[in-house]
């Protein structure tokens, strides 16, 4: 895999990451956002309980 669609991979994936944290938000059942995201509810599960990186988990102090 070349660096470009390495690249866009990674992008694609912080994309699905950040939808799931709106469906979430919304009130969505892990079910539910599988669907609209097209993955299984496992792959949902797992996103969801992988760590977040830097230590403030990319929340700035006020």
């Amino acid at each position: 895999m070349s660096g470009l669609d390495e690249e866009i991979l990674k992008e694609l994936q912080m994309l699905r990451k950040l939808k799931m944290m709106e469906l979430t938000e919304a009130g969505f059942p892990q079910s539910k956002m599988a669907d609209a995201l097209g993955v299984s509810t496992r792959t949902v599960r797992r996103l969801m309980a992988s760590p977040k990186k830097g230590k403030d988990n990319g929340q700035q102090e006020t």
